[in-house]
């Protein structure tokens, strides 16, 4: 007799994804990262780490860059082998390692950054529609009223899918470059110089390679434990159970190798150059700065960084914080979880917040916040559990990941020890908030949790409900 479940863990959206559901291409996936990482962020980070020559010179910015890319690239892969083997997202997986009420708090701590970022960029979007309008418009000035509605088109795009998203990104993109290839041809005319000279500017480098390359990776960590989401997208070969980690996951790595460190280096590069010889950080102000005399530059350029925060926010900020408000609220549909994830973003009002390399210690904050999480993620999945899941019982109120009434203490010390650690650490909190929870996830679910919980290791249950449906 098969046992019933209760559906309250099983929200539509998500449940694992078959094969005919993942319809990324390798394409589409680049594109999709090119359109995230291609933003106004990116741009800003680039003069805020230079910070007036107080900070970062060119080269050393490459560096950091691609250091702090590469290890996104890393952790965002090996986290996506859960979506590429099993096609579940981070929500559901969070169930495994802190168990079904436990994933709330890991949740919950996982949307702040996405909820800030949203509201920025949604802010950053809606200056420049603000500029646009009122050149069509002498007079007009309702910086609100287009907050509103560009926060509203962005939900309306993300409720039609990651698909959507990414074919958006083929407008974005290619928009954003032609934007930016014109930012630097006309600095290099304006201030007479060429792109050795922009590469040879000096800086005193006062940010230590840790704490700089902390806050590159800050931004995308929330990208990172979110690999499941991305990954169970993507299209898979037949053979995918039979193959090694890194063949199994080429399309994902691939992708973001082009789409995140490529791009992102382009991006950083340019802000900076800006950053140099108009002394803004600000998109918005550097274009008007540059192309004041050219009005059709200057309405193209703006609606590129509208686009740029459009192709960011859907995938990046609208759709993890949805999935996991859907798990703590199985009872709420997708389009309402997107929707609330919207209003708390501009309820957040991250605006307010101005001047100085604020968006380089914003980034680095939200670093040591999540290392953490990852870091145990990462654990249950690799160490703990070999990458063999008990998929069924993800799904089930009263399976193996009960634990202690829904929480697994075990990683909840854990998240608290490392965080509370990772403090003391300085520019290393990251790195140390990483290593630490590792190192006391494993010994704690080793020495306590599976010796009190029966969690099956080595034994493999598909989600064996959605099989039977699609036969049926």
């Amino acid at each position: 007799m098969q046992k019933e479940h209760s559906t309250s863990l099983r929200s539509p959206e998500l449940l694992p994804t078959s094969d005919a559901e993942r319809t990324l291409s390798l394409f589409d996936y680049t594109i999709l990262w090119a359109g995230m990482t291609i933003n106004i962020v990116a741009f800003s980070l680039g003069a805020q780490y230079y910070n007036s020559g107080e900070g970062l010179s060119p080269w050393m910015l490459i560096l950091v860059v691609f250091l702090g890319y590469g290890l996104v690239t890393a952790l965002t892969a090996l986290a996506g082998d859960i979506g590429t083997k099993y096609g579940i997202p981070f929500a559901v997986y969070s169930r495994a390692a802190f168990g079904y009420k436990g994933s709330f708090l890991a949740g919950l701590v996982r949307c702040v950054p996405c909820f800030y970022w949203f509201g920025f960029q949604t802010w950053v979007g809606a200056s420049a529609l603000n500029m646009i309008m009122g050149f069509l418009f002498p007079g007009f000035n309702n910086v609100t009223l287009m907050l509103l509605l560009f926060a509203a088109f962005q939900i309306v795009n993300a409720l039609f899918g990651m698909e959507a998203m990414a074919k958006f990104d083929w407008i974005a993109v290619p928009m954003l470059g032609i934007m930016f290839a014109a930012i630097i041809v006309t600095i290099c005319n304006k201030f007479q110089v060429s792109i050795p000279d922009i590469m040879n500017v000096k800086a005193a480098g006062n940010y230590s390679i840790a704490f700089a390359v902390s806050g590159v990776a800050g931004g995308w960590i929330t990208m990172a434990l979110n690999g499941p989401d991305l990954a169970k997208q993507i299209k898979r070969s037949e053979n995918y159970r039979q193959e090694g980690f890194l063949k199994r996951n080429k399309r994902a790595i691939l992708g973001q190798v082009i789409g995140l460190m490529a791009v992102g280096i382009i991006a950083m590069m340019v802000g900076m150059a800006a950053g140099v010889f108009t002394g803004e950080w600000d998109l918005n102000n550097v274009v008007f700065n540059l192309f004041s005399n050219n009005m059709v530059m200057l309405i193209f350029c703006f609606i590129s960084i509208a686009f740029a925060q459009w192709s960011t926010n859907t995938a990046a900020n609208l759709m993890p914080p949805a999935y996991i408000l859907l798990n703590i609220f199985p009872k709420l549909k997708f389009w309402m979880t997107t929707i609330i994830s919207g209003v708390i973003g501009l309820l957040m009002m991250p605006w307010k917040q101005q001047g100085g390399d604020f968006l380089v210690v914003i980034q680095s904050n939200f670093s040591t916040l999540l290392g953490p999480i990852i870091g145990i993620m990462l654990t249950d999945y690799f160490i703990v559990r070999r990458s063999i899941l008990n998929v069924e019982d993800l799904y089930n109120e009263d399976g193996q990941y009960l634990y202690t009434k829904g929480f697994n203490m075990s990683a909840l010390a854990t998240m608290v020890i490392s965080f509370g650690l990772s403090l003391f650490a300085g520019d290393y909190s990251f790195f140390a908030g990483l290593l630490i929870s590792v190192a006391v996830y494993t010994a704690l679910m080793k020495n306590f949790t599976m010796k009190k919980y029966e969690q099956n290791i080595g034994k493999e249950v598909p989600f064996a409900e959605k099989e039977q449906t699609e036969q049926n």
